[in-house]
């Protein structure tokens, strides 16, 4: 916002200033904070284009060839390919997640595909092409093309805007950076902020790499380090410091604290009772009767459903991106069945019979369903089990459902979030759950990784981050038996309540 303050300053028309981020949420802050911050001071500051970058690679595209039809959502499209290359012949495919993941590396990098997911990205291109229809990958590298290739549409968008400033450079994927490297063109106009050590979307093809590499592309640009940490207490930025040190590919920087906090700042919580859901709920209802606002994080969704259960029991009004199982769609989908399906059998074996009917078995190659919704299905197998009839259960599964659903309130002081969603927010208390060897590191995210050694740096960037989202306090909720390694790179060893320093 000061770099946007400097260039109106220095007469530069608003309407000649770009500024793009990466998501519509943050576009919209950012046009808010334009409008609150700058617009008295400079009037007509609100003409100043803020956007998205798949909003401007879809302006480029509207110039370029008229009008788009974008696909938000591609994953229908490619349940529907991967089928249609087994019935065709194909002897196996990747889950859909798989493909999706490995048709973005297609168009976002050109990187070929494995051989075995070429026959169902074939029929993904062939129903995309039916459609007369792109997706997202297509929009931004598409527009990236476009722009590199024809000289004079690219001269007609430079000259569109004279200061073109990224927000979040960090988190760009190489047609993203295409894209905004054709927009700024040779001018030494452009300006980007982001945090290497905040880099944490390597899932969406984020490089940490290119935020280090920006001075080799612009050499003449000047770097500044903002090291004062206004944000969290003392003994949270040293250790989330010490954490990230460990890192390689990272900026050599300071990391300080600009405020006073409390002393103990960092507590540990084990869970090894097993109550201890119960009890993080007591506490984060005591923060609330406080005057407070707890969150819990961790590192995948599934890890954040004991909790919910828990804070659902105990009647707190909470906020959630994240469903609860029973409203989990495979979940309501099963229900509905279970209600159409003749009475009979035990309610347990009729969902188990009515799942298999469903296709969804873990062992099946037909399964499209991800370890979230499989959890939400054992979770109501599991459940189903004491019922004695199927009218019993249906009606406790809805009295479940209606209860969850008044919990949620949008603007409730207790939030729950993966470590992902939380970047960029803040709360007086946090609760990191599941911050054990191979929870958090993620066991399956480095066993996946073509680079198990930096997917490690990315998972202990995403670590760092989680950490310093306290303005408070921070407590890490752990076995002791199995504390993440995470734990002793902070400087911390675990104790039965409390993180002791080494």
């Amino acid at each position: 916002m000061a770099r946007l303050g400097v260039l109106l300053a220095r007469g530069v028309e608003p309407a000649r200033i770009a500024v793009v981020t990466f998501n519509r949420e943050a576009a919209g802050e950012l046009k808010a904070r334009v409008a609150t911050r700058l617009g008295l001071t400079f009037p007509g500051a609100e003409a100043m284009e803020v956007r998205t970058l798949h909003a401007m690679a879809r302006q480029v595209m509207l110039d370029a060839r008229g009008p788009v039809d974008l696909v938000a959502d591609r994953t229908p499209l490619l349940r529907a390919a991967r089928r249609r290359a087994l019935a065709s012949g194909a002897t196996d495919s990747p889950e859909v997640t798989v493909l999706d993941a490995h048709l973005s590396r297609a168009k976002v990098e050109a990187i070929e595909p494995p051989p075995e997911a070429g026959a169902a990205l074939h029929a993904y291109r062939e129903l995309l092409t039916a459609r007369g229809a792109l997706d997202f990958d297509d929009l931004v590298a598409g527009a990236a093309d476009l722009l590199e290739r024809d000289d004079t549409l690219r001269a007609r968008w430079q000259a569109r805007f004279t200061h073109l400033a990224v927000d979040e450079f960090q988190d760009v994927d190489a047609a993203q950076l295409r894209l905004a490297r054709a927009l700024a063109g040779d001018r030494a106009n452009l300006f980007v902020v982001g945090d290497d050590d905040q880099t944490i979307y390597a899932w969406r093809l984020a490089d940490v790499r290119r935020i280090l590499r920006f001075t080799s592309w612009y050499p003449a640009a000047h770097q500044v380090f903002l090291a004062t940490n206004y944000r969290c207490p003392p003994g949270v930025v040293d250790a989330g410091r010490r954490l990230v040190e460990h890192n390689r590919e990272r900026f050599a920087k300071p990391i300080r604290a600009g405020r006073d906090g409390p002393p103990e700042a960092i507590g540990a919580f084990p869970t090894t009772r097993a109550d201890w859901p119960m009890r993080l709920a007591r506490l984060a209802a005591d923060e609330v009767a406080a005057g407070g606002r707890p969150c819990f994080l961790a590192r995948t969704r599934t890890e954040l459903v004991p909790m919910l259960v828990a804070i659902a029991h105990a009647g707190l009004p909470h906020h959630t991106p994240v469903p609860a199982p029973i409203q989990a769609e495979p979940v309501v989908t099963l229900l509905a069945d279970l209600r159409a399906a003749a009475d009979g059998d035990h309610p347990f074996t009729a969902l188990r019979l009515l799942r298999r009917a469903r296709g969804w078995d873990r062992a099946s190659p037909d399964d499209a369903l991800g370890d979230e919704d499989h959890a939400a299905l054992d979770a109501l197998l599991g459940w189903a089990v004491p019922f004695r009839d199927r009218v019993a259960f249906l009606n406790a599964a809805d009295l479940m459902r209606d209860r969850v659903a008044a919990l949620r309130v949008p603007d409730a002081p207790i939030e729950l979030l993966t470590a992902h969603g939380a970047k960029g927010r803040e709360w007086p208390l946090v609760v990191i759950l599941g911050f054990e060897a191979e929870r958090f590191p993620n066991r399956r995210a480095l066993r996946d990784a073509i680079d198990p050694v930096r997917a490690m740096e990315e998972e202990r960037r995403l670590a760092y981050v989680a950490v310093t989202r306290a303005t408070r306090r921070l407590v890490l909720a752990f076995d002791p038996a199995r504390p993440s390694p995470f734990l002793a790179e902070m400087g911390y060893r675990p104790t039965s309540g409390a993180t002791t320093e080494r």
